[in-house]
């Protein structure tokens, strides 16, 4: 099944009308987002974003998804002198804090998405702009995926509040996963952070989840490698390719308006 997968990626490459223009059209079901920009910083390359409108395999629900795909170089403007690579699209619409949101996103990650620490994998993160304080996202650290928040000081340090693993990468590769986050984005008592995964509670706060209550809060997804050459001292070779598939990135005001059905 795998091997039939990774055959099928590479027909999605070959055959042009899988893959459909970036400039042209919206997300499936995007809920309250809208259009989504590219990353300031993300490398301009041909292979490294992409609409695929095929083959069925590869899309999780209707009838396009955002491919990822991040090769050794790929980076753009001050990430080349500051040791990291990305492909990435951003909400920039923003959401309000001490408002009440739920999100959702369904991953696929390649059948060999290979393990890169001590280089970090980000997969997706809620960021408050313009401070830049990254409040939750999904990263890869001891071979699985792991769904964080944090709050952010003055000085720059952050204090981790949930930092949970939730899937191994090893059982994360090849297959749809489906997410979704609630929260009201709050600086005080009255702030909360749900993560689910498949429709499942794994992780929960109570109390602040944001640096302040003035800047609105961007979601970010697609593939973020910081401290490339941690990777490149210990192996002597570049970090290998990854990608993903994204689908269904939804924000709404209900959980029946983003959760997919299964």
């Amino acid at each position: 099944m795998r091997l039939l997968a990774a055959v099928i990626l590479s027909l999605s490459f070959a055959f042009h009308p899988f893959l459909a223009s970036a400039q042209s059209l919206s997300p499936d079901d995007s809920g309250t987002f809208g259009r989504f920009d590219a990353h300031t910083r993300a490398a301009q390359t041909a292979h490294g974003f992409n609409i695929i409108s095929g083959p069925p395999a590869l899309l999780r629900e209707g009838q396009r998804a955002f491919l990822f795909d991040v090769r050794p170089g790929d980076c753009g403007g001050n990430d080349c002198r500051e040791d990291r690579e990305r492909v990435e699209r951003v909400d920039r619409s923003g959401s309000r804090p001490r408002d009440e949101h739920w999100y959702a996103w369904s991953l696929r990650l390649a059948d060999d998405f290979p393990f890169i620490r001590p280089t970090n994998t980000t997969l997706g993160q809620f960021k408050q702009e313009p401070q830049g304080c990254e409040v939750a996202g999904i990263g890869i650290e001891s071979r699985g995926l792991f769904f964080y928040n944090k709050l952010c000081a003055a000085n720059g340090e952050a204090t981790y509040m949930i930092d949970k693993p939730f899937i191994s990468l090893a059982a994360a590769r090849g297959r749809w996963i489906d997410f979704m986050v609630h929260s009201n984005w709050s600086a005080d008592s009255d702030g909360f952070l749900d993560f689910y995964v498949d429709g499942r509670l794994i992780a929960s706060h109570r109390g602040r989840v944001v640096y302040n209550n003035r800047d609105e809060v961007t979601f970010r997804f697609g593939i973020y490698r910081s401290f490339v050459s941690r990777y490149t001292g210990n192996t002597g070779n570049p970090v290998p390719r990854q990608w993903a598939i994204y689908d269904n990135v939804r924000r709404g005001d209900t959980r029946g308006s983003v959760e997919i059905q299964r």
